[in-house]
């Protein structure tokens, strides 16, 4: 067991992972520039979500289950469900048999009108495919809820300040990059660029906050958006979604290599959205939101021992999944850490994928 960790990152992951740490006696700091949940942990849709790969189904449940015991009645029992959306019968088709493999899911392929009777917002026509998943949170309110938590069990933040990551490995101790978006970079830095800032890329989100006459019954998400966030090619840089949160209602998203610029993409989506949603054309814009999330180069996470590295842990690359699986994969990597061995980590979750 390590007696001092440093944390890179005051998102959802690296708040979660000092949690785990502090509680069981590690002396914790959790070190970044920007402040809590100043990147994506922040400025996303709010859904927590079925993550649609058996690699890291496991460790949804186990974020719903944490997530149940940290915020009580603000975590909802019950998924409000999400409805894929298909143009036709086929591909709707193709998308009952794709996501009924997950029997956790109760996967029920529906026809036109009973997409409507579903979810009334909906343009008539429309198949869909509705699943039992869809936890709406206020993601901005649940990070800082784990940071409180991790302080309370005894973890230090030192926020507002420039990082030096050579400094902090010369310092001794172990350290972790659990940095988001930036961890690839960092990685890179850390490494002396034998790791490259590759392994987790920058994946621009941008949704659009509005105010509708009435509100969705169920998350609505264009039926392509979930295989591009699980590792799959990008074939739609603009699905449509709409995400009822208490944070926001969003109208989203985008999936860019680059950072979109927030007046173009929002006009885009919104009407976009309105073939989908109707009544999005009349919506009451309240602004946007544009994030990077990290996607790693297999669309999973990466996490554990850095390879080569003796003291540096990388817990990032969790795409558009960081709220559905971040406080678990805390979890998982504060266990490493204590064991001082990649062990409990699941083969396909492990960061020694870096080196094949």
């Amino acid at each position: 067991m390590h007696d001092e960790v440093t944390i890179v990152g005051a998102g959802i992951v690296g708040c979660a992972t000092a949690y785990f740490l502090a509680r069981a006696g590690v002396r914790v700091t959790v070190a970044d520039p920007c402040g809590v949940a100043a990147g994506a942990s922040g400025r996303n849709n709010g859904l927590v979500e079925h993550p649609y790969d058996e690699a890291t189904a496991a460790l949804y449940a186990q974020t719903v289950e944490l997530l149940g015991q940290w915020l009580g009645d603000a975590m909802p029992t019950e998924p409000v469900g999400v409805l894929l959306l298909a143009d036709d019968e086929g591909q709707a088709r193709g998308l009952h048999e794709h996501y009924a493999r997950f029997s956790e899911l109760e996967a029920r392929l529906l026809a036109p009108d009973q997409a409507v009777a579903c979810e009334p917002l909906l343009a008539g026509g429309l198949w869909g495919c509705l699943l039992a998943t869809g936890h709406p949170i206020s993601p901005r309110a649940v990070t800082a809820e784990v940071a409180r938590l991790a302080r309370q069990a005894g973890a230090r933040f030192a926020l507002g300040e420039r990082l030096e990551l050579a400094a902090l490995l010369a310092a001794g101790g172990e350290v972790v990059i659990a940095a988001g978006a930036a961890s690839g970079a960092l990685l890179a830095e850390a490494t002396g660029g034998a790791l490259g800032a590759d392994a987790v890329t920058p994946l621009w989100g941008l949704i659009v906050l509005v105010e509708l006459p009435k509100r969705p019954r169920v998350a609505i998400v264009e039926g392509t958006v979930t295989r591009g966030l699980t590792g799959g090619v990008i074939e739609n840089r603009s699905p449509f979604t709409l995400l009822d949160s208490p944070s926001w209602l969003a109208v989203g998203s985008t999936l860019l290599e680059e950072e979109p610029a927030a007046e173009e993409w929002a006009a885009r989506l919104l009407e976009r959205g309105g073939r989908f949603v109707p009544s999005i054309a009349r919506a009451q814009v309240r602004g946007t939101l544009a994030c990077a999330r990290p996607k790693s180069f297999d669309g999973r996470p990466l996490l554990g021992r850095v390879p080569g590295r003796e003291r540096l842990w990388l817990a990032s690359g969790h795409g558009g999944r960081g709220m559905s699986l971040g406080p678990a994969s805390g979890r998982l990597l504060a266990e490493a850490i204590m064991a001082g061995s990649d062990a409990p980590i699941p083969a396909p979750l492990r960061a020694s994928r870096l080196t094949g």
